[in-house]
């Protein structure tokens, strides 16, 4: 994992960097970079919101974001996304490698254990 990002800042980075989980705002995502991404819905209390679901892509995170959002994916997630549809937000950090795109996406699933990732977990 690179040296100058710690889970901690990786977490506040993600919970910073939010952009509406749009396909216009996906489709503005390079293509062919790794990383891991992580949906959020918004929630009433102001400056709050709860991770919906964190993923990884080794080869194309707008590939993948773009699945989810069309619903190709992942049959619990796709129902969270319909039911908040309009107030689900996504951040994207781009990784180097695969093995810390791995790593990452594994540390965030257990800071924050969003029920949709509840295969993961296990």
């Amino acid at each position: 994992m690179r040296d100058t990002i710690t889970p901690y800042v990786l977490q506040y980075q993600l919970k910073r960097n939010l952009r509406p989980f749009t396909r216009e705002e996906i489709q503005k995502l390079p293509t062919g970079q790794r990383g891991v991404y992580v949906l959020w819905r918004k929630t009433g209390t102001e400056g709050r919101n709860e991770c919906v679901y964190v993923g990884e892509s080794t080869t194309c995170v707008r590939r993948r974001l773009l699945q989810h959002y069309d619903g190709t994916t992942n049959p619990d997630l796709h129902k969270q996304l319909r039911l908040f549809q309009g107030i689900v937000q996504f951040a994207v950090e781009f990784t180097e490698d695969a093995e810390e795109t791995v790593l990452l996406e594994t540390e965030l699933i257990r800071a924050w254990q969003p029920k949709t990732n509840k295969n993961k977990l296990d």
